[in-house]
């Protein structure tokens, strides 16, 4: 996520609690932009678009300069994976070995065993 989107993420979150809509005028959106940053609406429907398809926002409405929007989750930068310099040791993958379930085998035998007696059962009757 680029630096406008978080601007305008957290002006949302500023104006309402996650999860509740609230109606926002184009112009504060725009406000929310940094100041190097181009304000037209070309690039707010960028930045809005982007929100919505990362599942920070929901955008329920956008009639004119009028948006209804509400915050679902906030964004949080991952830190950045420190580099090992030290070589990862080669790690050899063991041949798997087959292993017997014990309640599959149980339940084999079982109902081999039921099947036998039912069948005495109905030779004797």
């Amino acid at each position: 996520m680029d630096r406008i989107c978080g601007a305008v993420l957290n002006r949302i979150h500023s104006l309402s609690p996650a999860g509740r809509y609230l109606v926002i005028d184009e112009d504060e959106l725009l406000e929310a932009f940094p100041d190097e940053a181009e304000k037209t609406f070309d690039e707010l429907k960028r930045v809005l678009t982007t929100l919505c398809k990362g599942g920070f926002i929901d955008v329920k409405y956008s009639r004119g300069e009028l948006y209804c929007i509400a915050p679902l989750k906030t964004y949080t930068e991952e830190p950045p994976a420190p580099e090992s310099v030290e070589a990862e040791p080669i790690l050899t993958e063991e041949p798997k070995r087959f292993k017997i379930d014990a309640v599959l085998v149980s339940s084999f035998f079982g109902s081999i065993l039921g099947s036998m007696l039912i069948t005495l059962i109905f030779a004797f009757v």
